[in-house]
């Protein structure tokens, strides 16, 4: 049970200050944290959809060239 804070100690209460302090800090610390993951997924986010914009212009590049190889080859045929 917990004594009534009358009749607490001045070191139970540093102790609990201290607590406090430290899970703050804890909590500042996740958050700073969570906003860096954030920051970080953003970015693979953005970095994504460059990335698949290139590759759906690299495959119509490539289907480009194969239709341009097959007309190529009908014509000599």
């Amino acid at each position: 049970m917990s004594a009534p804070a009358r009749t607490r100690s001045r070191g139970s209460k540093a102790r609990t200050e201290g607590r406090d302090r430290t899970v703050q800090q804890r909590l500042a610390a996740l958050e700073r944290e969570r906003d860096s993951l954030r920051a970080e997924l953003a970015r693979a986010e953005e970095r994504l959809k460059v990335l698949e914009k290139n590759h759906a212009h690299v495959s119509d590049r490539i289907a480009w060239a194969v239709d341009s190889l097959h007309n190529i080859l009908q014509g000599k045929g």
